[in-house]
């Protein structure tokens, strides 16, 4: 079976100089023979994909009878498919040479010359296509393409008129001399052409499309936005029509028309998804959109038609953490999770931070878990899941995932002080002042405007009492960092350095300050009472411990202080 297909396939391929010798005269001769034999092998190891031994026969068949044209033929063909340029061309233009009225060895040139964009050379090739067949108005055409795509808009030009002169003036010959005007820059006249070619088919969606385009080159906005609504009025689920109008108003600044178009995109079914998730993806990466209520309504609506897009859901997350509303944001961070179109550490960061918000620190331990095993290298993950750790009174994990981050951060001296601090406030709770005071001094030389530092150290040093003078500088530095934005618990700390150095008016100064800032906190009126009570104003310092004890009625040693002083 195998041997007769390729026998009927040879058949269709033997040189027509021998199927006639055959048909005229019985008596064949032993060249005859021998070049259909050698043919006949040739055709069955290209069927077989076997082109060297192909090649072989069919070079055997041009040194039998060399002016038959069949040969020279398939073997360019061979040498086109193996991607052989020069030896097709040389094989196919012999061909040419021994047959020049086979126009299919002229199609076979022409492609290689496309493949090798030999301009030039496919001119010359339609050419001969047209003395050949003269008549032929497809060759007129193809020659006009290349014309053009060689940027010979002259010669181009000139040859519509041959066109036209021998076909007559066709819409497309109109079209074709349109765009030679568009690439020329002569916009009047390519306009001119589209609108004689509209007013004789006005619903033409084509003609209306390209009108469009030149105005959208020459940047005339509003012409294109009256020719885009036209072409919606014929097709309302003109894709590009929709899209064009959106990047115009969207380049405009006019939100209003930009969020009209953006949700027809959304909900127009001829749109790619590929291509919704571009144009939303280029919004996300903008961030001007977050603030706009219409925004949210159509990725919303964009959930109902991809409730399982992963970009359309974190978009949606993003929207409702800013609204507070965590229940729904997490579920949409969720559904964007494990999708090459969002970046998985990025929504992990955003749950972590939700539940940070939430006080729920154990599970922004488990999703810090989930998150680290994906991306074991995140110092930021770390950062978190130490904090998360540090919040729920594991400190000795805190420390081991803390520290474990800040050995990752490499280029970023602000955000390693910041591991460091953290672990200088653990190692306080565990009372290894030691490890604390070392972390705390890493903190700072990394960051010396630390002010979180600069503010606990102070602190933690007045209270063991040691140091004092560097604490005083380190409350002072803080200070002069928060000049402009005071917070009552860094005032609290100046003033009780002071008030450990002896300083009780100095003290006095910073304490009102702070309580200016703050009225809830029963340690600031407890400090307030004891640097009174210092200055031997028992009776006030009375008041403000009453005060104290007020805001935390279960401070039992405040208790005893006022008991005793009473």
């Amino acid at each position: 079976m195998k041997r007769l297909k390729i026998l009927i396939y040879t058949s269709l391929f033997l040189p027509s100089i021998f199927i006639y010798s055959q048909n005229s005269n019985d008596k064949i001769s032993k060249s005859e023979k021998n070049y259909l034999n050698a043919y006949f092998l040739a055709e069955k190891y290209k069927f077989l994909e076997e082109h060297a031994d192909a090649l072989k026969f069919y070079e055997k068949c041009i040194s039998i009878n060399p002016e038959e044209s069949s040969a020279y033929h398939e073997i360019a063909k061979i040498y086109f498919s193996e991607q052989e340029w020069d030896n097709a061309e040389y094989y196919t233009k012999e061909a040419i040479r021994l047959d020049p009225e086979k126009k299919w060895y002229y199609f076979l040139l022409i492609d290689l010359y496309v493949i090798q964009n030999k301009l030039d050379e496919q001119v010359e090739a339609y050419n001969d296509l047209i003395q050949m067949n003269p008549d032929q108005y497809m060759y007129y055409l193809q020659k006009l393409f290349v014309l053009k795509e060689k940027g010979d808009f002259k010669k181009a030009h000139k040859f519509i008129g041959k066109i036209k002169a021998k076909f007559g003036l066709s819409n497309e010959l109109l079209l074709e001399k349109k765009s030679i005007f568009t690439a020329t820059g002569d916009y009047k006249s390519a306009e001119e052409i589209l609108n004689s070619l509209i007013k004789k088919a006005p619903r033409n969606t084509t003609y209306l499309r390209e009108l469009a385009e030149l105005y959208m080159l020459k940047s005339d906005y509003n012409e294109a936005i009256s020719t885009y609504e036209k072409l919606l009025l014929l097709n309302p689920n003109s894709a590009e029509s929709i899209l064009a109008l959106y990047h115009i108003y969207k380049n405009k600044n006019d939100e209003v028309n930009q969020d009209k178009y953006l949700l027809m995109i959304t909900e127009n079914t001829k749109i790619s998804l590929e291509k919704k998730r571009d144009l939303f993806y280029k919004l996300l990466q903008e961030n001007n959109e977050n603030e706009n209520e219409s925004f949210k309504k159509i990725i919303e609506k964009a959930i109902i038609v991809y409730p399982d897009e992963p970009l359309f859901n974190l978009i949606l997350g993003d929207l409702y953490t800013k609204e507070e509303k965590y229940k729904k944001a997490i579920h949409h961070y969720n559904k964007s999770l494990n999708s090459p179109f969002v970046k998985d550490e990025y929504v992990y960061t955003k749950l972590i931070e939700i539940y940070f918000l939430k006080n729920d620190y154990t599970s922004a331990i488990n999703y810090a878990n989930i998150a680290i095993e994906k991306y074991p290298f995140s110092s930021n993950l770390l950062y978190y899941k130490g904090l998360a750790l540090f919040n729920n009174k594991n400190l000795e994990l805190s420390l081991k995932s803390l520290k474990r981050g800040a050995e990752l951060v490499v280029d970023n001296p602000v955000f390693k002080s910041n591991f460091y601090a953290l672990i200088g406030d653990i190692y306080h709770d565990l009372k290894n002042n030691i490890e604390s005071d070392l972390a705390y001094d890493i903190s700072l030389k990394l960051n010396p405007e630390n002010v979180f530092v600069l503010n606990n150290y102070s602190y933690y040093l007045s209270l063991r009492e040691e140091k004092l003078s560097l604490a005083k500088k380190m409350t002072e530095k803080c200070h002069e960092l928060t000049k402009n934005a005071p917070r009552s618990s860094f005032l609290d700390t100046y003033s009780w350095v002071l008030f450990k150095l002896g300083d009780y008016e100095g003290a006095e100064v910073k304490i009102k300050k702070a309580l200016e800032l703050d009225q809830s906190s029963s340690t600031l009126f407890e400090h307030y009472g004891d640097i009174l009570n210092a200055m031997n104003n028992k009776s006030e310092a009375l008041v403000q411990w009453r005060k104290a004890l007020e805001l935390d009625p279960d401070n039992k040693k405040l208790k005893q202080k006022i008991e005793a002083n009473e």
